[in-house]
């Protein structure tokens, strides 16, 4: 078997993990890709050194301290988090908060209505089904089980919602 040339097998985990979750997802940015690292690290109670490391990558990357501290301040309470993420704020775009808002859902396996609801303001904020299922796959990093059984609620609603917008216009 040959050794990676991008990256040596001595690499820490994190910067293997980093490296996959960046380039597996161009359909996100990287402030997203932090921002739901953090959401995810709250919902983990991850909230030691990888929420540090998130935060510190953060920082480097446009998530400023507020933003951080807004995504902190939920202590890894559900409803809370989800409220906060539907309530504009200069610090989050509306894109971040419903990624945040899908992010949780998955990790929390919540993939009822309020799924459905999540996906359907993401779509609203400008976010397309690619950029949707992107978020949810993103998610396989913290949880696979979790990803997966997203990722197959999330194609449903995709479809079923593709489906009404087609039978509107005809």
């Amino acid at each position: 078997m040959e050794r990676s040339r991008d990256m040596p097998v001595e690499a820490p985990v994190d910067t293997l993990t980093y490296h996959q979750g960046w380039e597996d997802f161009p359909e996100l940015t990287d402030r997203e890709k932090l921002a739901l690292c953090v959401v995810a690290d709250i919902c983990r109670q991850t909230l030691g050194m990888p929420f540090e490391t998130h935060g510190t990558m953060g920082l480097t990357h446009n998530l400023s301290g507020d933003a951080l501290r807004e995504l902190l301040i939920f202590q890894g309470d559900y409803p809370a988090l989800l409220r906060h993420l539907r309530t504009p704020g200069a610090r989050l775009t509306a894109r971040e908060r419903t990624f945040g808002a899908l992010t949780a859902d998955v990790l929390h396996g919540v993939l009822d209505g309020v799924f459905a609801f999540h996906i359907s303001a993401a779509l609203a904020a400008g976010a397309s089904p690619a950029d949707v299922l992107a978020v949810v796959r993103f998610c396989g990093q913290f949880g696979a089980a979790q990803a997966w059984q997203g990722l197959r609620a999330a194609e449903r609603l995709l479809a079923t919602a593709a489906g009404a917008r087609g039978s509107a216009v005809a």
